[in-house]
């Protein structure tokens, strides 16, 4: 299973018909052969001259033993290897790898970097007498290629960067398609949630009404990305992008609309952080594609996924503590501490010795919202805790420890906030 799954990995990183175009010219320069093996040993492509004794020999089992061996060990050096093969001829060996794992190989040689002398003939005769090789074994051994081990080791070189280069280009291709599905993958399960979610009994008064923008969506995202949370980031924002589409009924070009819209919104929160204007743009341009570019949902998802991203981890460099009033500091402190008790703005300004109409003045001036809503908020930030870390939770277990009295307005609230229900938070860490 493993050597299908080389070979598979093999021809999605690299481009054969270019491959095979390759080593014909590096035969045809350095008169020797060249082939590529997967990680087992077996030959996928190959270029040879006339009478070559790997044809010969046709990859039998000493030989792909010698190969495996010699590619295992180019990957533990990380650079080309030489070493003799089966037939106790020279070869070099430059690996292949993909997510830090050896896949595969490329092979030049074999070659005999000493005199073709009676000596070495007999012992090519020996090494080889046992590889039922079916032609004169003297003319097929004189047909071999002398070379320096200094033009071995430069023609190995040459052949493992270019490959390499290749490798990589191909390799991120690939990595950029996994994560592409993936996501796509994530987006879908959602859409059919909400189809199911809109067609449920429960659900009956939405059933023909138009979708609605998922404003408050768009809001929690921005809010979890100035908390520095790319990886619950990025989970909102494929529920986002689900809603999108159903939003936009799938027109592209009112999807790409509302995308780089969602951009700008990132941008302006970067900014907000302090983040270099130059950085800002940077990114921003990356993304300009979204919207001019020539592609279909799940690339625009993608570059959508990337541009959050970047833009997170410019907030994440740039964000500083708010500096709070100190009042409003103990206050904020208080709810972190009592927040499962029955708190109102009263009982708190009073524990932090202020009026209760100063206090809702600081929570407005200074975090942008209402003594409730922050009150809220800290509770279902602390619901979002037991729904991750405990295993199936009661509801209104956790509603009460969270201070919600009533587990309808719990699950409610924590619908309001973060646009799924707390059974179905839950599923993501499942």
């Amino acid at each position: 299973m493993q050597v299908k799954y080389d070979r598979w990995y093999l021809k999605e990183i690299l481009d054969i018909k270019q491959l095979k175009k390759l080593f014909e010219y590096f035969s045809i320069i350095t008169n020797l052969d060249v082939a590529l093996f997967d990680f087992a040993g077996h030959e996928i492509l190959a270029v040879r001259k006339e009478n070559s004794v790997c044809h010969s020999a046709r990859n039998g089992a000493k030989c792909r033993e010698h190969i495996s061996a010699g590619s295992l060990r180019s990957s533990e050096l990380g650079e080309p290897y030489i070493c003799a093969c089966g037939c106790g001829l020279i070869m070099c060996f430059s690996p292949i790898m993909y997510k830090e794992r050896l896949i595969g190989s490329i092979a030049c040689g074999p070659a005999v970097l000493w005199d073709a002398d009676e000596v070495a003939m007999k012992e090519f005769q020996e090494k080889t007498k046992d590889m039922r090789i079916n032609v004169d074994i003297r003319k097929l051994f004189h047909s071999i290629t002398s070379c320096t081990c200094t033009n071995m080791a430069g023609s190995a070189q040459i052949l493992f960067i270019i490959v390499n280069s290749l490798t990589k280009e191909h390799s991120a291709y690939l990595e950029q398609r996994a994560r592409i599905t993936e996501q796509q993958a994530r987006i879908a399960e959602l859409i059919i949630s909400q189809k199911e979610m809109a067609n449920s009994k429960t659900r009956k008064e939405l059933r023909f009404s138009a979708p609605y923008y998922p404003i408050e969506r768009e809001k929690e995202l921005i809010v979890c990305m100035q908390n520095g949370n790319i990886e619950q980031s990025k989970k909102i924002l494929n529920i986002l992008l689900g809603e999108i589409f159903s939003y936009a009924d799938g027109n592209l070009n009112t999807i790409k609309m509302r995308l780089f819209e969602l951009v700008a919104f990132f941008s302006r929160a970067a900014a907000e952080t302090g983040a270099p204007i130059s950085d800002i743009n940077q990114v921003a341009a990356n993304s300009y594609s979204i919207i001019h570019g020539d592609m279909d949902f799940e690339q625009i998802c993608f570059l959508t996924s990337q541009a959050m991203e970047e833009f997170a981890l410019l907030i994440g460099r740039n964000r500083n503590p708010i500096n709070l009033n100190e009042y409003l500091s103990r206050a904020v402190d208080y709810i972190a501490v009592n927040y499962a008790e029955e708190l109102t703005l009263k009982k708190v300004s009073s524990a932090v010795f202020i009026s209760a109409f100063y206090l809702s003045h600081l929570f407005r001036k200074e975090m942008n919202t209402t003594f409730s809503e922050y009150l809220c908020k800290t509770r279902i930030e602390k619901a979002k805790l037991y729904l991750k870390n405990e295993k199936d939770p009661r509801i209104q277990e956790i509603a009460e420890k969270t201070g919600f009295n009533n587990p309808n307005y719990f699950t409610k609230s924590f619908k309001k906030i973060t646009g799924v229900a707390p059974r179905e938070y839950r599923k993501f860490f499942e």
